[in-house]
């Protein structure tokens, strides 16, 4: 994909108003999801130098949402805003208020659209005076944007490497475990004789195990029992530092019955998918959103059809149930897999 480093231009249509313009070779829907989901916005958003470390994202008219960064001295920086008017896909309307300066707050319209699969992202801001305009843009904010599109064009451009489908997967994984209260880790699950907390001990125990087989650094984290929240995004981080490395994940190792491979290979093949599934039963088990990546879920349902008999006969999956003809695509997926949609 091609990439349009350093390309966001300012221009100042009123004395209240910036008006930033960025371009990126990416489908508008692609970019839609990179500026508003949550485990996406924590992997682009702010320049490399204040990285973003905190992400709550209540993506609805009335919904609010707070960003936090840390430099590397240790200082936080924190934005907040309330959702005015959304239409999804294309155009957020959003109050803003960076915390340094809470009397400065700004409305921002942010919208997308795409020509030839290229998507052009404009924020227009709109201050309360000309003096909030001229310290927005004498605070240095342009060299920080640069770089934080750089990084959202990196992003996008990655997307549909293993690194980058880790990342959005697992995030989203990771995402559905920070919503599970404490009282719920003894909920039961979708997977016969299993509660919520034994889906993140499944994951925690039998990937490393795997994995071994190539004889990956893994050093253990936290205990599923005492810390099952830790102890998923312990091991995370850790695979997603294996998928980043590009020594560590062209190593090839013999993985068994699947045979030789590499690390990156493996971990898109056979645990990417795992997490997947398993988003959905966590969600499923304390009740929260069960929606899961739309691309992910088409090339999963896709590729699992050719190997119906094999994944069924494996003990992997029970009995395929019973849909509508015209269900979604995620039902059919969920379905497949012998859970009851």
């Amino acid at each position: 994909m091609t990439t349009r480093l350093r390309s966001a231009e300012v221009t100042l249509p009123s004395d209240l108003e910036v008006l930033i313009t960025r371009r990126f070779e990416a489908p508008m829907a692609l970019v839609w999801r990179a500026i508003t989901e949550p485990a996406l916005l924590l992997r682009w958003w702010g320049p490399d130098w204040c990285p973003m470390t905190g992400c709550e994202v209540d993506l609805r008219v009335g919904g609010t949402w707070r960003y936090l960064c840390e430099n590397a001295e240790g200082m936080e920086f924190g934005w907040h805003g309330e959702y005015r008017e959304i239409e999804t896909g294309r155009r957020i309307v959003t109050t803003e208020v960076f915390e340094g300066f809470p009397d400065a707050a700004s409305l921002n319209t942010m919208t997308l659209e795409e020509d030839g699969g290229v998507t052009t992202l404009r924020t227009l801001v709109l201050h309360q005076s000309k003096a909030n305009r001229d310290g927005h843009l004498q605070s240095g904010m342009e060299t920080g944007m640069q770089i934080t599109f750089d990084r959202l064009d990196h992003l996008l451009d990655q997307f549909h490497t293993p690194a980058g489908r880790f990342a959005r997967i697992a995030g989203r994984f990771g995402e559905v475990v920070d919503g599970v209260r404490v009282d719920q880790w003894n909920l039961p699950a979708p997977c016969d004789g299993w509660v919520a907390r034994d889906i993140v001990r499944h994951l925690v125990e039998w990937v490393p195990g795997f994995l071994s087989r190539a004889e990956l650094p893994l050093a253990p984290g936290p205990s599923v029992d005492d810390d099952p929240a830790g102890a998923w995004h312990h091991l995370a981080v850790a695979l997603q530092a294996c998928l980043d490395d590009p020594v560590v994940a062209t190593r090839e190792f013999d993985a068994g019955p699947l045979g030789r491979m590499t690390v990156e290979r493996a971990l898109d093949m056979a645990v990417l998918g795992d997490v997947f599934v398993h988003t959905w039963d966590l969600a499923r088990a304390t009740g929260q959103d069960e929606r899961l990546d739309p691309d992910m879920v088409h090339a999963m349902f896709e590729g699992m059809q050719p190997m119906d008999e094999m994944l069924r006969s494996s003990g992997h999956f029970g009995p395929k149930v019973a849909v509508a003809a015209d269900a979604d695509e995620q039902t059919k997926l969920i379905a497949f897999t012998g859970r009851t949609p």
